[in-house]
C-alpha cells in the first residue's frame, strides 16, 4: 500500500491546490438562489443510496463477524467473563453483587455500560464470541442511521437560519452530499469497521455521542417539543459517561459549549439549560458516587442489590509535573499521527500498516475540511459549531493523556465530518466548472476531476477489506490468541479432580482472563483459588486459579512425561512442539496431542477426548 498511498496523495494535494485555484475564480453568485424549505431533492439521493451505503457497511461489519478476528482479544475475554457471571450468579469477579463500575483488573479496564449490555446479549444468544461482538457491531451499523439524520438536520438547520435565498449549489452541496459523504466515510474507513468488529467498552462510544448529539439537534429544531428532545439527549450524554473514561473529561465541556451555542442562538431557553443540567446529573449520580467513594477514599457501599467498589490500584494516564510540557508534545505528535499517516506503535487492533484510521492518503482533505469549518464556524454556521464544540475539548483531552488511538475515539466522529468538509469542498469547485462552462471538453474534464476524489477513496476503502478479510487472523494472532481459549475449555474438561493445567506464557497475554472466559469458572471457585502475581498492581494478573497454573513448570523437560501419567496437562504454543522431541523419554505413543488453532493441549493419551 506504501506505493499507492504515495500516489493517490499526490493527486489529492494537486486536486485540492486546483480546487483551491478555483474557488478565487469561480462565480457561484451566478447560480439562482432558493429558499431551503422549497427544495425538493429525489429520493434516489435521500434514501436508496444512503440505504445502500449503509448496507454495505452493515456488511462490513457483521460478515465473519465470530470469525475475523479469530480467537479473543484478553479485554474482550474480561469483558465477557463479567457479563457472563453477572447474568448467572449477580456477582462481579471480585464477589461483589451488581457493581456500578466493575473494577475488573483492578484499576478498571471495562466500563459498565459495555459490561451490562453484554450481560442481556449473553442472556439472549448465551456466552461467546458472537454474542460479544454482536452489539459493537450492532451499534456500529446504526451509528450509520443516526450520524446521516444526524448531519442531514444539522445541515437543514444551518441554512434555514440564514435568512435570506441561497445559491442552489450549496444546497445540493450541505444538505444533499454532506451527509451522504459523512455516512460513506463512516461506513468505510478502517478505523470504524474496525472498532466494530470486537468487543472493547469504547467501541460503543461512538454511537451513544452521535446519538445524543442527534437527540441535542431535535431539540433546537422541535421547537414545541424541543425541552423533551433536550432531556433525553441529557440521558444519552450521562449514558456516555457509563461508556468510556475519556467521556468524563471530554462530555462536559462539549456540554457547556454547546449550550452556550444554542441559548445565543435561541434555540435553547435557560429552563431547558437547567432541566438537562438536572437530568444530566441524576443520571451520572451513581457515577459520581463512584468516583467520590474511590477518589476521597470514602467507604464502600455494599448491598445486596448493587455495590459501589474501589479500585485496588490507582491508575493515572495524565500527564503532570515536570514531564508535562514534553508528554503534550508526544501526545501531540501521536493524535497528528493517528489522525494522518497512522501510527506503527499502535496494537494491530486498530491499525493494520498502510491502513491508517482515515486512510492515510486522505490527510490533506481532513485538515482541508478543518480549515473549512474553522472558517464557517467563525461566520456562525450552527452546523461547523456543533462540530467543533467536540472537536475542541477531545484535542485538548488528548494532549494532556498518555495517547493512543482508543482515547481518541471521540475526536473521530468529528474527523469524519471534516473529511466529508473537505470532500464537499474539492468536488463542489469541479461542479461548478462543469455547470458554468460551455466547452463539451472542458465538461468532460471537470466530470472526470470531481469524480477521481471518492474514486480514489472507495479504491483504497476497497483495498482495506480486502486485507481485513484475507489476512488480518494472520496479522492479529498474538493479539486475539486464537485457539488458546479452546484449549483451555478442552484441557479443563479431560483434567482429573487432583490434576493440573500448565500454561504456556508464549505467545499470550493476560492468559488467565481467556480461560475463566471460556471454562466459564463460577466467582466463588475463581475467589477462593485465586492467585495474583500482585494484588495491588495496577492490572492483577492472576497465575493461577482451580487447575490451571500459568508458566510451565522448571522441571517440565525433565519429568514432562511424569506429570503426565499423574493427571496433568499443558497448553502449549504450536511452536514449542518441536522442543518435546528434545526431550528425554520422549514417547510420541503414551502422549495425546491435541491442536486448537495456534496451540495445543498436551496430555497422556488415554485422556484424549
Amino acid at each position: 500500500m506504501g506505493t499507492a498511498n504515495t500516489v493517490s496523495l499526490i493527486i489529492y494535494l494537486g486536486m485540492i491546490v486546483f480546487a483551491l485555484f478555483l474557488h478565487t475564480k469561480n462565480n457561484k453568485n451566478s447560480a439562482y438562489q432558493v429558499y431551503v424549505s422549497d427544495v425538493i431533492f429525489n429520493k434516489v439521493y435521500t434514501v436508496l443510496l444512503p440505504t445502500a451505503i449503509i448496507l454495505i457497511g452493515a456488511a462490513l461489519r457483521l460478515y465473519r463477524l465470530a470469525g475475523i478476528p479469530a480467537g479473543l482479544h484478553q479485554d474482550e475475554a474480561s469483558i465477557g467473563y463479567e457479563a457472563y457471571i453477572l447474568s448467572a450468579f449477580g456477582l462481579d469477579r471480585d464477589g461483589n453483587p451488581f457493581p456500578i463500575y466493575p473494577i475488573t483488573y483492578g484499576s478498571g479496564g471495562g466500563s459498565p455500560l459495555m459490561i451490562y449490555l453484554n450481560v442481556i446479549t449473553t442472556k439472549l444468544l448465551g456466552s461467546s464470541a458472537l454474542s460479544l461482538r454482536i452489539l459493537p457491531a450492532i451499534l456500529g451499523i446504526a451509528t450509520l442511521v443516526v450520524l446521516f439524520f444526524l448531519i442531514r438536520i444539522l445541515s437543514r438547520e444551518t441554512l434555514l437560519s440564514e435568512k435570506s435565498a441561497i445559491p442552489f449549489q450549496r444546497v445540493t452541496g450541505e444538505y444533499l452530499w454532506l451527509p451522504l459523504v459523512s455516512v460513506a466515510i463512516m461506513a468505510l474507513v478502517p478505523w470504524h469497521v474496525m472498532l466494530s468488529r470486537w468487543s472493547l467498552d469504547c467501541n460503543t462510544t461512538p454511537f451513544f455521542v452521535v446519538s445524543a448529539l442527534l437527540l441535542f439537534t431535535l431539540g433546537g429544531a422541535k421547537k414545541e417539543r424541543g425541552t423533551i428532545f433536550y432531556a433525553l439527549s441529557a440521558v444519552v450524554y450521562s449514558l456516555c459517561l457509563y461508556s468510556y473514561g475519556a467521556a468524563t473529561f471530554v462530555i462536559p465541556l462539549h456540554l457547556i459549549i454547546m449550550c452556550i451555542i444554542c441559548v445565543k442562538s435561541g434555540r435553547m431557553t435557560m429552563s431547558q439549560v437547567k432541566l438537562g443540567v438536572g437530568i444530566f446529573l441524576l443520571v451520572s449520580l451513581p457515577l459520581l458516587v463512584f468516583y467520590a467513594v474511590n477518589f476521597l477514599n470514602l467507604p464502600e457501599i455494599i448491598t445486596p442489590i448493587f455495590s459501589i467498589t474501589k479500585f485496588t490500584a490507582k491508575r493515572s494516564i495524565f500527564a503532570s509535573g515536570a514531564g508535562l510540557f514534553p508528554a503534550i508534545f508526544v501526545n501531540f505528535i501521536t493524535m497528528i499521527k493517528n489522525m494522518t499517516l497512522g501510527n506503527s506503535s499502535e496494537q494491530i487492533l486498530s491499525y493494520i500498516p498502510g491502513f491508517p484510521p482515515l486512510l492515510a492518503f486522505t490527510f490533506p482533505m481532513t485538515i482541508l475540511g478543518i480549515v473549512i469549518s474553522f472558517i464557517r464556524a467563525k461566520g456562525g454556521s450552527f452546523m461547523d459549531l456543533i462540530m467543533n464544540s467536540l472537536f475542541y475539548p477531545s484535542f485538548i483531552f488528548g494532549l494532556f493523556v498518555e495517547e493512543d488511538i482508543t482515547r481518541m475515539v471521540l475526536i473521530f466522529i468529528p474527523l469524519v465530518f471534516f473529511l466529508a468538509r473537505g470532500f464537499v469542498f474539492v468536488v463542489d469547485e469541479f461542479v461548478t466548472v462543469q455547470k458554468s462552462s460551455y466547452k463539451k471538453h472542458i465538461k468532460a474534464l471537470a466530470v472526470a476531476a470531481k469524480a477521481l476524489p471518492p474514486a480514489l477513496f472507495f479504491i483504497g476503502a476497497f483495498l482495506f477489506a480486502q486485507v481485513y478479510f484475507t489476512d488480518y487472523n494472520n496479522l492479529s494472532a498474538e493479539a486475539f490468541m486464537p485457539g488458546y481459549g479452546e484449549a483451555c475449555a478442552y484441557a479443563e474438561d479431560i483434567i482429573s479432580k487432583e490434576g493440573t493445567i500448565f500454561s504456556t506464557y508464549e505467545h499470550v497475554s493476560a492468559p488467565f482472563m481467556i480461560a475463566l472466559y471460556y471454562t466459564k469458572t463460577p466467582p466463588e471457585d475463581f475467589l477462593q483459588t485465586v492467585h495474583y502475581k500482585d494484588p495491588l498492581a495496577e492490572f492483577r494478573i492472576a497465575d493461577s486459579f482451580t487447575h490451571f497454573r500459568f508458566g510451565l513448570p522448571d522441571d517440565m523437560n525433565d519429568n514432562l512425561a511424569l506429570y503426565l501419567a499423574e493427571g496433568s496437562v499443558f497448553i502449549l504454543h504450536k511452536t514449542q512442539l518441536p522442543t518435546l522431541e528434545e526431550i528425554p523419554g520422549y514417547d510420541a505413543e503414551s502422549m495425546g496431542i491435541k491442536a486448537f488453532g495456534n496451540f495445543c493441549v498436551i496430555s497422556a493419551s488415554s485422556n484424549l477426548k
